[in-house]
C-alpha cells in the first residue's frame, strides 16, 4: 500500500474525516487532501498525524507491520514496580510532550539522505525523530543542529555495529581522531567507516569485519568527513 492508502484505512479505522483528523493532529485539511489524494508522497507531520490516528508511525510511513503498539492480555502484564518506585526512570512514548531537558533529533532510513552540512533530503524525510537528554549531547560537545541519525547497514562494523544499528553523527565534528567512528562520502559512496590518518595526508579506511571487508588506504582530498559517529544503540534478540 501507498502512504495515501494506508492513511485512508487508519483513517476509516478511527472515523475521522479529513477536517476532524486535521484538527486533531493540528495540521491543515489541505495538507491531509495532498496525502490521502497521493500527490504527497511523504509529510513532516509524520508522528503528528500517526499520533491523532493512535497508530505506529512506522506503519504509516513505511507499512512497517503492526498498524498499532500491540497490548498483552491481563494475565501477561509484567509485573512493573509502581510509578513511585521508579527512581530517575521516566516513562515515555511517542504521545508524551517533550521534557525540558531533552529534544528531537532527525532519524533518517539511510546514510544516503545525508549531507555533509547536517542537512538532509526533506522529500525523502519519513518524519521520524529520536529523543537525546540535553546531558548526554553536552557530554559529546555536539548541538542538537547538528545531529543526524539512521541506521547502519550490512556487515562491515560488525561485531561492534550490527546491521540495523541506530547511530547518531555530529554533522560539526569532522576532526580525525585514529581510531574512530565516521560517515564518510567518497565519491557519492557513503559509509560508517573506522579512520586514521597516514602520513602525506593520506587516510586508511577501516572496517570492525577485516575478514569480508580488508583496509583501504584513500587521498585525504577524496574523503569528505560528513561526521563523527558519537552514539550508537542496536538491539540483540
Amino acid at each position: 500500500m501507498t502512504l495515501a492508502q494506508r492513511l485512508k484505512v487508519a483513517m476509516k479505522e478511527s472515523g475521522l474525516t479529513q477536517a476532524a483528523l486535521a484538527e486533531k493532529a493540528r495540521v491543515s485539511q489541505a495538507a491531509i487532501q495532498k496525502i490521502t489524494s497521493g500527490k504527497s508522497q511523504s509529510t513532516t507531520k509524520l508522528l503528528e498525524i500517526s499520533r491523532a490516528l493512535q497508530i505506529r508511525p512506522e506503519w504509516l510511513g513505511e507499512g512497517v507491520l503492526p498498524i498499532k503498539e500491540p497490548t498483552l492480555p491481563t494475565s501477561q502484564q509484567p509485573n512493573i514496580s509502581p510509578e513511585h518506585e521508579w527512581g530517575n526512570l521516566v516513562p515515555w512514548d511517542s504521545m508524551c510532550p517533550i521534557p525540558e531537558d531533552e529534544v528531537e533529533v532527525p532519524y533518517l532510513r539511510d546514510i544516503e539522505l545525508v549531507a555533509g552540512d547536517s542537512s538532509f533530503c526533506e522529500q525523502e524525510y519519513n518524519g521520524f525523530k529520536l529523543r537525546f537528554s540535553k546531558s548526554i549531547l553536552r557530554r559529546a560537545g555536539a548541538l542538537e543542529e547538528n545531529i543526524l541519525c539512521f541506521p547502519a547497514h550490512g556487515n562491515s562494523m560488525e561485531q561492534i555495529l550490527p546491521n540495523g544499528t541506530t547511530v547518531a553523527v555530529d554533522c560539526a565534528n569532522k576532526k580525525i581522531i585514529d581510531g574512530k567512528i565516521y560517515a564518510i562520502n567518497q565519491d557519492g559512496l557513503k559509509r560508517l567507516k573506522l579512520l586514521y590518518r597516514m602520513p602525506g595526508n593520506k587516510l586508511s579506511i577501516r572496517s570492525f569485519n577485516k575478514a569480508e571487508h580488508p583496509d583501504e588506504d584513500a587521498d585525504g582530498k577524496t574523503v569528505e568527513i560528513i561526521g563523527r559517529v558519537f552514539w550508537w544503540s542496536v538491539l540483540d534478540y
